[in-house]
């Protein structure tokens, strides 16, 4: 594991955790397998606020003024056990976050509610880094779900993971209506690692036809712009249908993105 984390050694990194203190001694045998130090904050405290306020204004420059969660939220996901906070800290300050809750309909799905990276630290590979740390958070589970909209660079992230990244829904509202709810398998040893060493497959544009006005029927892949909303519809109605969708490959043209959609 030495290898791939080289080009962090400079940030002096650190992972938090915001989890109930009745769950510490599970989460610090957890952590042992990774070679970070581990900050357990324990979210029913009055000392923790500060902190988990720090989380807030990570949030807010992420996203904007007025779009992070409360910090209550943050709070809740720890106090009761319904899910965690955890990240990234370097030189004592949060650059990254994510949150994990359960999935009541489905106690084998972990949920990623949030993923986000301090916009600051863009390109340094910090995103893949905590997505690698949900994988191994979330290792008791067979799956993770999470959202994504068609036209999130954040992509490039999830085609690191070794398995097919399946569409289950699209047109969940999150901040935007071109939301993709999506779903894949959890490694069941070294998810960390794997996610690390993963290299994001390359698709040439040519080699596959572009979706337009309908999907292709006799093609198993094919590209499909961002801005194709009747198309991604199609592709709703095809699921509930029964039909499998996944997405394996990404590229851009000019300012559009397209992603490469496998079917069957």
């Amino acid at each position: 594991m030495t290898e791939c984390l080289m080009k962090y050694q400079e940030m002096d990194l650190e992972i938090y955790l915001i989890v109930n203190k009745a769950y510490w001694d599970k989460y610090e045998k957890m952590m042992q397998a990774l070679p970070f130090k581990t900050k357990f904050v324990d979210p029913a405290t009055p000392e923790a606020a500060d902190f988990i306020h720090e989380i807030v204004v990570l949030n807010e420059k992420a996203y904007g003024a007025g779009m992070a969660a409360p910090d209550w939220t943050f709070a809740n996901f720890g106090t009761i056990g319904a899910g965690i906070t955890a990240g990234f800290l370097s030189n004592g300050k949060p650059v990254s976050q994510l949150s994990l809750i359960g999935n009541i309909s489905d106690p084998a799905i972990a949920h990623e509610w949030t993923l986000l990276v301090d916009p600051e630290l863009e390109g340094q590979a910090i995103g893949t880094l905590t997505y690698a740390l949900v994988l191994h958070l979330a290792q008791e589970k067979d799956y993770i779900t999470f959202i994504m909209q068609t036209d999130n660079s954040s992509v490039n992230i999830y085609l690191k993971h070794p398995y097919p990244l399946m569409i289950t829904a699209y047109g969940f509202v999150h901040t935007r209506q071109n939301s993709m709810m999506m779903k894949t398998k959890i490694p069941k040893k070294d998810g960390f690692e794997t996610l690390l060493k993963g290299k994001i497959k390359q698709y040439s544009f040519e080699d596959y036809p572009e979706a337009k006005a309908v999907i292709p029927s006799d093609a198993g892949c094919f590209w499909l712009c961002h801005n194709s909303h009747e198309l991604y519809q199609k592709i709703n109605e095809d699921i509930a249908a029964g039909s499998t969708y996944s997405i394996i490959g990404k590229t851009e043209i000019g300012t559009d993105m397209y992603l490469l959609i496998e079917k069957g």
